[in-house]
């Protein structure tokens, strides 16, 4: 296998992984409990796994743009801009959409 053929799949198990670790970490949390002001460990993992996932998917639609046109389901776009506000907008996160990310829009990435 060459280089960049490691690279390729190393990205798509980068996307795969953390939206597993997302999952595994908000089994036993509901919607009122992750967005608690005090439940700063889960989010932090949430906002950074979310970020792992906006910036693979940055690498590879810039790298590797032949993967994300046979894989269109997995949308690129989105999960670069949620990485960008998640990193340039900290402060002003509104961990009832991270949560609703969470709920409805990992499953494209999770069948990486």
């Amino acid at each position: 296998m060459s280089d960049i053929e490691a690279r390729i799949l190393s990205l798509p198990q980068d996307i795969s992984f953390s939206c597993r670790r997302i999952e595994d970490v908000l089994k036993l949390e509901t919607e009122q409990s992750f967005t608690d002001a005090n439940n700063l460990n889960i989010q932090d993992i949430v906002a950074r796994r979310l970020t792992v996932i906006g910036e693979a998917a940055s690498i590879l639609a810039k790298k590797f743009p032949e993967f994300c046109e046979k894989h269109k389901d997995i949308p690129v776009n989105e999960a670069k801009r949620l990485r960008n506000f998640i990193v340039h907008e900290y402060a002003g996160i509104d961990w009832v959409s991270i949560w609703n990310t969470t709920q409805i829009s990992l499953d494209p990435y999770a069948r990486c």
